[in-house]
């Protein structure tokens, strides 16, 4: 029991000296008692530990920023998770509802003075931020940012190393830059409409693109990067434009990114053994598809700026002759009803 509380009480101190808060304007709160180490402490940091998340693994680090999470999450080494990190949910500073709406996400550690120690890694496919004003601060994230909520800020001494992609332009009016932090890739509105990141599926491997354009998966489906699958890609399944369903019958697959106003930057490839269409109007647009189509529903559109490297077969004349060619795509091979 000794030794237990021997640990405890090293860990409570050690992490007193980590910055909770993190900003240099905060001021020591009155005195305070934290009862879970038997001891008094006249600073700020230390009921932080009680509040806090303080983690040391990349489920940790997933539990702790989900909406069923804490206000923040502190990390105590290099840590990596393979699932996405979807920060979401309404908090407020220390957890103090009459403070203002606040997150953070802490990589590093510090002494009493505020002075940064350690800094830490974090790697995950991808963040996905839908709490408002949260802030990355200190140390490195490795992954692409998704963000659909204002007030995001990447802060002192903090590092993206990846893309930030905004679900708005007022998101990314609203994002904030520490002098002291870099993005290492783009900021931009991600893809065509406004609302892709919270209503699309953004993916950047194969099996994530099958599932995407699945019954079960969503209206439309972004890459990030050139991507391959062994697996046939089915596009099945009903769906409208924007999920509307007062909107017209739409599906899309958007192989590229583009700025806010709507020019086409990276274009991207993606490489199937076929792909079989089967929901109405069902568009690729942008980048390349490599691999033949096998078309089985009306409306099928080879968009702007896209290539199908491959043939096109159509299960019926009615779908062959509701097909689309934009004028700026082109399929490298036949076009005939099978």
């Amino acid at each position: 029991m000794k030794k237990t509380m021997s640990i405890l009480l090293a860990l409570l101190l050690a992490m007193t000296l980590f910055v909770a808060c993190g900003q240099e304007e905060e001021t020591p709160a009155e005195d305070t008692t934290t009862e879970d180490a038997g001891t008094e402490s006249g600073t700020e940091e230390v009921d932080v530990v009680t509040t806090a998340s303080i983690v040391d693994n990349g489920q940790a680090v997933v539990d702790g920023l989900s909406a069923d999470g804490t206000w923040i999450v502190a990390t105590l080494n290099d840590t990596e998770t393979d699932q996405d990190i979807i920060v979401e949910g309404l908090f407020y500073d220390k957890d103090d509802e009459s403070s203002d709406i606040y997150r953070k996400l802490g990589l590093y550690t510090q002494d009493a003075d505020h002075n940064i120690l350690e800094q830490f890694t974090l790697t995950a496919p991808k963040m996905v931020i839908r709490s408002e004003n949260f802030k990355i601060q200190g140390g490195t994230f490795i992954g692409d940012v998704y963000v659909e909520a204002n007030g995001f800020n990447v802060g002192k001494a903090a590092t993206v190393d990846g893309n930030i992609y905004f679900a708005s332009q007022e998101y990314m009016d609203t994002f904030v830059v520490d002098e002291t932090a870099e993005v290492t890739g783009t900021q931009e509105v991600a893809t065509e409409e406004v609302d892709v990141v919270t209503t699309a599926s953004i993916v950047d491997n194969g099996q994530a693109v099958v599932d995407g354009l699945s019954a079960d998966g969503t209206w439309i489906v972004a890459t990030l990067n050139d991507t391959e699958t062994d697996q046939d890609i089915i596009v099945e399944g009903l769906f409208y434009n924007k999920d509307d369903e007062s909107s017209d019958i739409y599906r899309k697959l958007g192989l590229y990114t583009q700025d806010a106003d709507h020019n086409i930057l990276e274009q991207f490839t993606l490489t199937a053994p076929k792909m079989v269409v089967r929901s109405e109007n069902f568009k690729i647009q942008g980048g390349t598809f490599i691999g033949d189509v096998y078309v089985e529903a009306n409306g099928f559109n080879v968009g702007k700026a896209a290539t199908v490297d491959g043939n096109i077969y159509f299960a019926s004349q009615e779908y062959m002759d509701s097909f689309v060619v934009d004028e700026t795509a082109e399929v490298t091979g036949t076009q005939e009803v099978q």
